[in-house]
C-alpha cells in the first residue's frame, strides 16, 4: 500500500519561538509526510495580495515598505514584539492563510499531511487537524536559539511574552515532543509519534 492510498491524517505542528517546530516537521517529512508551511503561505500573501498590502500600509504606514513592496524585516520590527500589533497583523493575514491551508487539506488524497503553523491554536484551526503536536523547549533554550537566529535577548523575551504560553498550548496537545536540545530524545519522540499516527 502506498502512502497516498492510505487514509488521510492531518497533523498540526505548533509551539513557541525557537522550540524546534521546523526540525520536527522536517523529521516527519523525511518519513514520507507532506508538509504545509503556514509561514511560507503568509509570505506569499504579503508578496502577491495587493489588498492585504494596502490594508497593512494603511495600518502601519509606508515605513514597512522597501520600494513598493512590503519588507518582512521592517514589518516584523513593527509588530513582532507587541501582542496588540501582532493581533492586528494576524487579523489581516490569517483569513487568507487559513483558506489556503483548508484548500490544500481538501485536495490532499491520503497519507500524512503536516500543518507547520506556529499559531495553529490561536487561529482557531484545532478542528481542522486530527492530531495537535506541541513542540516544547525550556525558556533558556528558546532564548539561546533565538539569539543564534539573530534576535537580541530582549527581543527574544518580548516575542515569547507576546505569544500564548507553552504551558497553555500543552493543554491543547494530543502529543508533546520535548525539544530541549537532546536530538536523540527528539528523534525518539518523532518515532513514537509516527507510529501513533500510522495506527490512527
Amino acid at each position: 500500500m502506498t502512502e497516498h492510498s492510505e487514509k488521510k491524517r492531518v497533523v498540526g505542528i505548533t509551539g513557541g519561538l525557537a522550540t524546534g517546530k521546523t526540525t520536527v516537521a522536517n523529521m516527519l517529512s523525511a518519513k514520507g509526510a507532506t508538509k504545509i508551511d503556514a509561514d511560507r503561505i503568509g509570505h506569499r500573501i504579503l508578496e502577491e495580495d495587493a489588498g492585504v498590502k494596502d490594508r497593512l500600509v494603511g495600518l502601519f504606514g509606508e515605513k514597512i515598505l522597501t520600494g513598493s513592496n512590503i519588507d518582512r524585516v521592517k514589518l516584523r520590527k513593527e509588530v513582532f514584539f507587541d501582542a496588540e500589533q501582532m493581533k492586528k497583523l494576524n487579523d489581516i493575514l490569517h483569513p487568507g492563510i487559513i483558506a489556503s491551508i483548508r484548500e490544500e487539506i481538501n485536495c490532499f488524497k491520503g497519507g500524512t499531511l503536516l500543518i507547520d503553523a506556529p499559531l495553529l491554536i490561536e487561529a482557531g484551526m484545532r478542528e481542522d487537524v486530527d492530531i495537535v503536536v506541541v513542540i516544547t523547549a525550556d525558556y533558556e533554550t528558546q532564548i539561546k536559539r533565538a539569539r543564534e537566529r539573530g534576535f537580541t535577548e530582549d527581543e527574544a523575551k518580548r516575542v515569547i511574552a507576546a505569544q500564548m504560553p507553552l504551558s497553555k498550548k500543552r493543554r491543547f496537545a494530543d502529543y508533546i515532543i520535548d525539544n530541549d536540545g537532546n536530538l536523540k530524545k527528539t528523534k525518539e519522540g518523532v518515532e513514537k509519534l509516527w507510529h501513533k499516527m500510522k495506527n490512527l
